[in-house]
């Protein structure tokens, strides 16, 4: 993935002791790689960004080896003159990476396609990917004017789906090497008596075809609000974009910005570690749930007009395996995050939560509810409850709601204990047993769908617990259930996994981290934020990992923008109950240890037929 860097104009190494090299007109040092040594020390050791060294080393990208010969650039610069007055251009060298169009190409730097292929001629024979092209971008040469080496916004992205922009820019008060800061300038929304539009101010190398794209609108739309603006478009200059709704969230599409900071901190980071798949062949429909988590995430970052801070995002796409979440982590600019959202696999949780202790990042697991070594990791934020909690949940519900209930435990024979080695099933039993809350028991040879009604109660409600996991196992009982509920009040308490799958079902109650009581006015105007993003919904399927996305960045964001990044530090619980689809309950797992989110519902579905 491409990630944000800092520029340094040093320049460490010296022309006598390395062997130059001229390649496309550039100048090289030639330099031989040493045992031990990586790229980052490479980097350091010539001035140049690990960035630089890869675009000149194409064949390095799976990592560099002693011995390896690799190029260096002379100057982080890399220029021809065009004009002999103010302007020049500047050149940047682009891999192309898997899948990755000349047009994608264009819209990243700003430049014309036309542009491109003019200085790469090598493109009328087609677009390659590894292929490095040179992007011109045009600097002012000013006389007496010190020339800074710049270097294009870098945005870490997955494929179009993402609308978060950043724009970087030096701080005017501080030395170009001391510190990069994140600045953005918000549109503004102006609502008229005869037309709204947005006030958009415009920014360097910024042109009426890319702003038109930025707002979805035609450049037409633009000149007829902007008289003469054709002919001469400034930096700085403020323009009048019509506002519609396919362009609006265009208003919302940069980062939060501030005017006063209150906190400690105003700027954040935060990064996302989840698999993406991008490189893969074939589409995996596993990877679904993730993106749109991501797309909910971004939301909750675009829409937090009133915080204190500024956002940074970072992306990565883990794809499956360790190697890659270890390639991820040895990135200079995961050493500075503030907040890591990810991995979703269990194989490569270790390997992060080390990390993230090592380095104090807090971290939020959304999806696993297994994290080995939590409780010594005070970083460490698990979504999803673990057994223990959801059994103590399983039995305050029999406890307080089901007491008076014909309980009904039925073993198929299939059952199987928890990740963590929890049988459920036995677990629950015991519990009742000690609350003196009676319940029948039938064996597996005892078990048939046709002698269920005789185990019914007619006077009372019946509530059925199963042994297994497997909804087709259970989903035989679950149809004989169903006819049977014209005469009997019967339900069963299922997996969570259960819900929205096809098939018969009798009244049905599921223990998830999901509200079923979630605002119906929340939920609607959230669904047309989403919809002015990113179009049509991409599921509805229940729970929607989109909203969740949504709901626990909205919680972090909160936590840190009112009590600063070391937000966890003094307590040993977080609450948040603004949640649309889930509301959090984050206790300490004890004196050292991270937080689990306790907070579970009982979710009651009427009978149906799917």
């Amino acid at each position: 993935m491409i990630s944000l860097i800092t520029l340094s104009s040093i320049t460490y190494a010296q022309d006598s002791k390395y062997q130059t090299k001229v390649v496309d007109g550039i100048e090289y040092y030639v330099y031989q790689v040493e045992t031990s040594e990586g790229l980052y020390s490479i980097s350091k050791k010539f001035g140049v960004t690990q960035s630089d060294i890869n675009n000149a080393n194409p064949q390095i990208h799976d990592g560099i080896k002693a011995g390896q010969e690799i190029l260096i650039p002379k100057s982080g610069k890399l220029k021809h003159i065009t004009s002999q007055t103010t302007e020049e251009d500047e050149f940047i060298l682009h891999t192309v990476e898997k899948k990755q169009t000349l047009f994608a190409i264009s819209r990243k730097y700003n430049v014309s396609q036309e542009a491109i292929t003019e200085a790469n001629p090598q493109l009328q024979n087609g677009l390659k990917t590894g292929d490095v092209l040179r992007i011109p971008v045009k600097i002012k040469n000013k006389k007496n004017e010190q020339n800074i080496t710049k270097e294009p916004i870098k945005e870490t992205t997955i494929k179009e789906i993402t609308p978060v922009k950043t724009v970087r820019k030096q701080n005017e008060n501080e030395k170009l090497k001391d510190k990069t800061v994140v600045t953005t300038i918000p549109p503004k929304l102006h609502i008229g008596s005869e037309e709204t539009y947005i006030v958009h101010r415009v920014e360097t190398k910024e042109t009426l075809y890319s702003i038109s794209k930025k707002y979805n609108v035609e450049v037409e739309d633009i000149t007829r609000l902007n008289p003469g603006v054709e002919t001469s478009l400034k930096t700085g200059a403020e323009l009048r974009i019509p506002y519609k709704k396919s362009s609006g969230s265009s208003v919302a599409a940069v980062n939060t910005v501030v005017a006063k900071p209150l906190v400690e901190k105003t700027s954040y980071k935060i990064a996302y570690l989840l698999p993406y798949m991008l490189d893969s062949e074939k589409q995996d429909p596993t990877v679904e749930k993730f993106i749109e988590f991501y797309l909910g995430s971004l939301l909750a970052v675009n829409n937090a007009k009133n915080g204190n801070f500024k956002i940074d995002v970072y992306t990565f796409d883990t794809e499956k395996s360790e190697l890659q979440i270890n390639e991820i982590l040895n990135k200079p600019e995961m050493q500075k995050m503030d907040l890591i959202i990810g991995p979703a696999y269990t194989a490569q949780i270790p390997v992060l939560t080390d990390f993230s202790n090592r380095r104090k990042i807090n971290t939020l697991i959304p999806f696993s509810s297994n994290i080995k070594n939590i409780d010594t990791n005070p970083y460490i934020f698990q979504f999803n409850p673990d057994n223990d909690v959801h059994n103590d949940f399983a039995v305050d519900a029999f406890k307080n709601k089901f007491r008076d209930a014909n309980i009904i435990f039925a073993q198929t024979g299939e059952g199987k204990p928890s990740e963590d080695g929890t049988d459920f099933f036995n677990y629950l039993t015991k519990k009742l047993d000690k609350q003196n809350i009676t319940y029948t028991k039938i064996g597996s040879t005892n078990l048939s769908i046709n002698n269920l009604a005789t185990y019914l109660s007619a006077e009372k409600r019946n509530i059925l617990i199963f042994d297994t996991e497997n909804l087709t196992s259970v989903q035989p009982y679950l149809n004989n259930l169903y006819e049977l509920t014209s005469k009997y009040d019967v339900g069963v308490l299922g997996q969570y996994s259960w819900r929205g799958k096809s098939g018969k079902k009798p009244k049905m109650y599921y223990i998830a981290p999901f509200n079923p009581n979630s605002t119906t006015n929340d939920v609607i105007q959230y669904e047309n934020d989403y919809k002015q993003y990113y179009g049509q919904m991409r599921s509805d399927k229940n729970p929607r990992f989109d909203m969740l996305g949504y709901d626990i960045t909205n919680f972090f964001l909160k936590q840190m923008g009112t009590y600063g990044f070391r937000f966890n530090e003094k307590t040993n619980s977080l609450k948040y109950n603004e949640g649309i689809q889930s509301d959090f309950n984050f206790k300490r797992t004890g004196n050292g240890g991270g937080f689990i989110n306790q907070q579970l519902f009982l979710i009651e579905d009427a009978s149906k037929r799917k």
